[in-house]
């Protein structure tokens, strides 16, 4: 088990991230909470010899999406309404008052609304690659999968993100 005090820090040191990450997957603010709660609660109660920070960071990262997956599932979700774009910016917004993921209008906020729209896939590819700073390596492990098909995915969501940028920006002059 972890000291209390070494606890504490990674608390504080990856909730930004991990919520971020929760609302991506399950847009619902609530319920990415609850997902970061469960995710620390397993840390807390893990006997995973961890060797670095880094590797603290990927491990919370991987049960935070399998924690959101196995809530995806559910069939106490499927029966729920998903969230409008507007309350996911709202739950962005709040998430990391200080960050730049959503931070201002125009551009960014329609660059926001554009990877808001991709399928949960590229989503969170694009998430992981752009937000958090990961490597495609990386990402790969974190997501257990080839190199090769992070960057298929990231190549073909920028091809999204082109189309419906590009279709957004002829749409305003």
């Amino acid at each position: 088990m972890l000291s209390e005090q070494l606890y504490t820090e990674y608390v504080r040191q990856y909730t930004d991230s991990m919520l971020r990450i929760a609302v991506n997957y399950c847009r619902q603010l609530s319920d990415a909470e609850d997902i970061v709660q469960e995710a620390f609660l397993k840390l807390y109660e893990t006997d995973t010899p961890f060797t670095d920070t880094g590797h603290v960071r990927r491990w919370l990262i991987r049960v935070t999406i399998n924690i959101c997956k196995n809530h995806l599932s559910s069939a106490w979700r499927r029966r729920m309404q998903p969230m409008g774009f507007q309350e996911l910016e709202l739950a962005a917004d709040h998430a990391a008052e200080t960050d730049t993921w959503t931070s201002g209008y125009g551009e960014a906020s329609a660059l926001f609304e554009a990877v808001a729209a991709l399928p949960e896939k590229y989503r969170s590819t694009v998430h992981l690659y752009y937000f958090e700073a990961y490597s495609v390596k990386d990402i790969a492990q974190i997501l257990q999968k080839k190199e090769s098909a992070i960057q298929t995915r990231l190549m073909r969501a920028r091809k999204m993100l082109k189309q419906q940028l590009k279709g957004a920006w002829h749409d305003e002059s």
